[in-house]
């Protein structure tokens, strides 16, 4: 019967022994031969760690755990109960040497089938395996371990690995290997068909691309166009109520006067024409958001523009990140000029303002010199 290492029996049995082992090594009054198996075994300890998950040696020691001798929970149980009657050192010391010697059975096996170990554990692995070597190799009992252990161990794996249907398929790998063999003779005796037919897809798929080059690029763009469309409806907006405003000013004011002439019969007071300061100053300042929401309309006018030639000039350039190479060779300085506009930042234009704000600097200038003084 078989057992794991990861199952609660096999810790259970493990943790008695290496408390055993413990209270051996913290007193002092022991042999120094009972002291020797309790240190090998806590350093055993180390590897068979049962505070950890050990289901990885589960899954490489194998064939010793099938074996009725090697089983560590059914075998070592039994020493620990004899030793727990009698309270003998010998009995004591056959359960540490029954332990150690099953535990160099599954490191052996470890060994041989990773080939080697983790450097954190390999140092007590050789510990242990060297320790039970050299000290039961001749011994009356558990010689039979250490040999089992070096020798017939690994020859029995290897047989067990030899019968198995995996290495009985080898004959099968063969033959398939043949029958693949003789399939990539017909294969190749098609093969030129088949590239011929390849190419003449490639051609297709290339002539079908030119369709769609600067797909990407051109979407972008008139992703940007869009959103620049809402601010110039926004922009128009804004320059439609504020031009609005600066013309119902004087009209506003004109009213105004002419209430005031009726009212006090042509005779209108000298104090009634400050009024009108107000109302030039709101004029003057309606005149200059006018200037600003007309340059910002303007503005986003000419980067649609720009937009709408990048856009153009993408349903004319194809293939741009194959050829751009041999475009360069053949047209160098009008392929550069194509890059510069379909590569360069939008710019706004703020130039040919309408006359009638001309003079808004000058005049600015002007009232800032008449606050100075």
């Amino acid at each position: 019967m078989t057992f794991k290492f990861e199952s609660q029996e096999f810790k259970s049995t493990f943790e008695q022994v290496e408390l055993i082992a413990k209270n051996i090594i913290e007193t002092e009054n022991n042999s120094d031969e009972l002291t020797n198996l309790a240190s090998h075994f806590l350093t055993a300890g180390q590897v068979l760690n049962i505070k950890i998950d050990l289901s990885e040696f589960d899954k490489i020691i194998e064939y010793s755990r099938k074996q009725p001798v090697a089983n560590f929970v059914s075998e070592v149980s039994k020493a620990i109960k004899i030793y727990k009657n009698s309270k003998q050192d010998q009995d004591l010391i056959y359960l540490f040497e029954l332990s150690l010697n099953l535990i160099n059975i599954y490191f052996s096996e470890l060994t041989f089938i990773l080939g080697a170990v983790n450097g954190s554990i390999s140092l007590e692995i050789a510990s242990v395996n060297t320790f039970v070597s050299d000290k039961y190799l001749k011994h009356p009992k558990f010689g039979r371990y250490v040999k089992f252990a070096e020798r017939d161990l690994p020859f029995q794996i290897f047989k067990e690995l030899l019968h198995s249907s995996e290495i009985k398929n080898l004959y099968e790998l063969n033959v398939n290997l043949k029958q693949a063999s003789d399939l990539l003779e017909k294969w190749d005796d098609s093969f030129e068909d088949k590239k011929n037919t390849v190419s003449q897809l490639e051609q297709k798929l290339t002539e079908t691309k030119l369709t769609y080059d600067f797909l990407g690029l051109n979407k972008g763009f008139q992703q940007l166009y869009e959103q620049k469309k809402e601010e110039l409806k926004k922009a128009k907006d804004t320059y439609s109520f504020i031009a609005a405003t600066m013309f119902l000013i004087p009209f506003a004011e004109f009213v105004f006067l002419i209430g005031a002439f009726l009212y006090f019969k042509g005779n209108i007071p000298s104090a009634m024409w400050l009024i009108t300061i107000p109302f030039l100053t709101l004029i003057l300042i309606t005149l200059y958001l006018v200037k600003i929401s007309l340059q910002d309309k303007r503005s986003i006018q000419s980067q649609m523009m720009q937009l709408e030639l990048r856009m153009a000039l993408c349903q004319f350039i194809h293939n741009y990140a194959e050829d751009s190479e041999i475009l360069h060779k053949k047209n160098s300085a009008g392929f550069e000029k194509f890059e510069n506009i379909i590569f360069s930042p939008l710019v706004s234009s703020d130039d040919k303002i309408p006359t009638t704000f001309d003079g808004m600097e000058q005049l600015a200038k002007m009232v800032d010199i008449f606050r100075k003084n």
